[in-house]
């Protein structure tokens, strides 16, 4: 073999291993784009991870939880919002809820939008669902006038309860109490008529949160500009608490949540960090690890 055709073959084997060393790079990214594809998929609708940045479900829940929600068992949603992951840079998109396997029920541990602001996720307890009565006497929780069941780690910090003649003016709705010593309310349910003179606190929340506008004109309230006596609730909704009771920033303070913002149910925790000790983990945190959520 000639010199030339020497450097010929070489140049040509050179060749041949870049394009097979290009072809396995780009296999492998092929691969890599499928795998963030199913994992991005089984995020939008089976499962999701999240981490709790408060103590309102302590112990139950503790600050640094890394948790699992389940989005599958209330009905699979998928996804509403498009942007960048960790900002609040992006756009809503149309959305369906797929069949669900059961209703959200009392007791359950439920990941919900919170209703002021969509792009936050909290993590509370189902006190009550639709059409059900909630009250609090003396911190005591009474659905449909029985007696609530105490969850394995719910706490008061405070010693004492709230005067049960105060009223609280951040209580939802106005009026109604202090956090201690709640009035009875319904929560409303798909197809509840409400009346204008009756319950205009609920009404004006449930019109707002189906997506109507709410505004009062001399002694009128208007519906999307139409002067009504009555509103028709358009989904169900459900009241939140906290375990960590005096903690709690939950349903007592700014209300019911709208069945499309229920996202799914916690399951357990995959890993903890204590965020406010340095290096952050330790054996406490590690034991949390694998802890079922109920």
């Amino acid at each position: 073999m000639s010199k030339y055709e020497s450097k010929q073959a070489e140049r040509s084997g050179s060749s041949a291993a870049h394009r097979e060393e290009t072809s396995k790079l780009m296999r492998e990214l092929r691969s890599l784009g499928i795998i963030v594809l199913i994992a991005l998929a089984l995020r939008a609708t089976v499962v999701e991870a999240y981490i709790v940045p408060t103590g309102s479900m302590e112990k139950t829940i503790m600050v640094g939880d890394f948790l699992i929600g389940n989005k599958f068992i209330y009905g699979m949603r998928t996804p509403d919002w498009l942007g960048i992951p960790y900002t609040r840079l992006g756009f809503n998109v149309p959305w369906v809820r797929f069949p669900r396997f059961r209703r959200p029920v009392s007791g359950d541990v439920v990941i919900f939008k919170y209703p002021h602001n969509p792009l936050d996720k909290y993590v509370k307890r189902l006190i009550a669902g639709p059409g059900q009565t909630v009250e609090i006497r003396n911190r005591e929780i009474f659905v449909d006038g029985e007696l609530f069941y105490h969850p394995e780690h719910m706490q008061f910090l405070e010693r004492a309860p709230q005067a049960a003649d105060w009223i609280d003016p951040n209580i939802f709705p106005r009026g109604n109490g202090n956090k201690d010593h709640y009035k009875l309310v319904k929560v409303p349910s798909a197809g509840d008529t409400l009346s204008v003179i009756d319950e205009r606190a609920s009404l004006w929340y449930t019109a707002i949160m189906d997506g109507h506008s709410v505004r009062l004109q001399g002694q009128e309230v208007l519906i999307d500009d139409e002067p009504v006596l009555h509103y028709v609730v358009e989904q169900d909704y459900y009241f939140m608490m906290g375990d960590n009771r005096d903690q709690s920033f939950d349903s007592r303070f700014w209300g019911f949540v709208p069945h499309e913002y229920i996202l799914g149910e916690a399951l357990f925790v995959y890993f903890s960090l204590d965020l406010k000790r340095f290096p952050f983990l330790s054996w406490n945190r590690v034991k949390r690890i694998g802890t079922v959520i109920h």
